[in-house]
């Protein structure tokens, strides 16, 4: 039996790790997306081991530069972190082909309930636990164009079901990927161990993973406020804008009821009935 160490030593492309920090609901949005990297066709590919928390940890945002045009295939895996990295499909070969001598029947019974699986959902085989949402930088905003949650038939979920069988025609560009759970087969705070994987092409010279750090929020499991922070620009994050908005809105709110009140007792007392 092959073990993980000797699967790792094996991989011909170099691979390269780094470890980012979780980002907690308060800090999730695309502006902060922790960047995986880039891909290119052929030549280097990326992947995210990481877990949505119990503490205030609803989704995980990534951003991955795509350099090449071309067939753009997403994995996503739910589970133990070390098993869900590897790239296990030539076993699984070798398993399926063991099983079409050793059981014929079986394995038509096996790929047939895979295939009605398969069209209700791709992701029930992998990650029944998690959603995947993609979106691609077109002008200044983000686009969603591959959403797992969508019906049957539609753009976006041709799309994502086109990345997870690795058949999507990508554009170069900046995309991003949020991870959420899915709340038809998780329950709210469940933690969920995942890996993600992006890649163009079946050669690798570079494999970039990324490991995440828990945040202090979900150590203390606490959620934090952002503190009064401004941008390079001078100008306020986009959650201090919302928050002092919010405050001048319930300010305005209490003077003109104030005043409100204050007219009302002015013509109650000039009142002669």
């Amino acid at each position: 039996m092959v073990t993980i160490a000797e699967a790792m030593a094996n991989r011909t492309p170099q691979t390269w790790e780094k470890t980012l920090t979780d980002m907690n609901n308060v800090d999730e949005s695309f502006s902060n997306a922790r960047d995986l990297g880039y891909i290119r066709l052929n030549y280097a590919r990326v992947t995210a081991v990481a877990k949505l928390a119990e503490s205030y940890d609803s989704e995980d945002n990534y951003k991955v530069q795509v350099q090449s045009n071309g067939k753009l295939a997403i994995s996503l895996r739910d589970g133990g972190e070390n098993e869900t990295v590897l790239d296990l499909s030539k076993y699984e070969e070798a398993l399926n082909a063991l099983k079409q001598q050793l059981d014929p029947e079986g394995y038509q019974k096996e790929q047939e309930e895979k295939k009605k699986q398969e069209e209700e959902n791709l992701l029930s085989l992998t990650a029944e636990k998690l959603n995947i949402q993609v979106y691609m930088t077109k002008g200044n905003k983000q686009v969603l164009i591959g959403d797992s949650t969508a019906e049957l038939g539609s753009k976006e979920r041709e799309a994502i079901d086109a990345m997870l069988s690795g058949e999507y025609k990508a554009e170069k560009g900046d995309y991003y990927f949020k991870i959420t759970r899915n709340e038809d087969t998780a329950e709210r705070n469940e933690e969920i161990s995942y890996a993600l994987q992006v890649s163009m092409g079946a050669n690798f010279k570079h494999d970039y993973v990324m490991k995440e750090q828990e945040s202090e929020d979900t150590q203390n499991k606490t959620e934090s406020k952002i503190p009064l922070t401004t941008s390079s620009t001078g100008s306020l994050s986009s959650v201090n804008a919302l928050e002092i908005q919010a405050t001048k809105y319930q300010a305005t709110a209490q003077m003109l009821e104030v005043g409100y009140l204050n007219m009302a007792n002015i013509y109650n007392k000039n009142s002669k009935f």
